[in-house]
């Protein structure tokens, strides 16, 4: 069982259930919130990935990823984009904010779940760095 917590945040009811019910069945915990304003009541410290769409009510995914880099307690939480938006200025833009990759719609559910294995992965690695270092000393 993986013990990794995701959050979807996403206006599209539809979409958030079908990556909801995918994400679960590979074994992660997974939250949903139907907006940047829902999703930044919550305690986001307890996230390991959030997967955000860019065009979404008053609070943007783009702005709500600017808010987390910019918040030290929420910064090193991995980010990936899920959105329509996919001009290339619209990717730069995403990548520019700190997004850890960015996934334009539609797509394959298959490819979002590697993409999402990836991210965790390199995020494991980085977490565990620090600790190797102190060993070594």
């Amino acid at each position: 069982m993986n013990p990794y917590r995701i959050l979807v945040v996403d206006d599209e009811e539809d979409l958030c259930e079908i990556l909801q019910f995918n994400l679960e069945t590979e074994g992660y915990l997974v939250d949903v919130a139907y907006s940047a304003e829902e999703a930044l009541k919550l305690d986001l410290s307890k996230y390991k990935l959030l997967l955000l769409d860019v065009m979404m009510g008053e609070i943007s995914g783009f702005k709500m990823a600017r808010m987390l880099r910019e918040n030290p307690k929420y910064a090193r939480i991995p980010v990936i984009f899920l959105t329509a938006k996919d001009t290339e200025n619209d990717r730069l833009t995403g990548f520019n904010i700190g997004a850890d990759d960015y996934i334009s719609k539609p797509f394959s559910i298959r490819e979002v779940l590697a993409r999402v294995k990836a991210v965790m992965r390199r995020t494991a690695v980085a977490e565990a760095q620090p600790e190797e270092e102190k060993l070594l000393e």
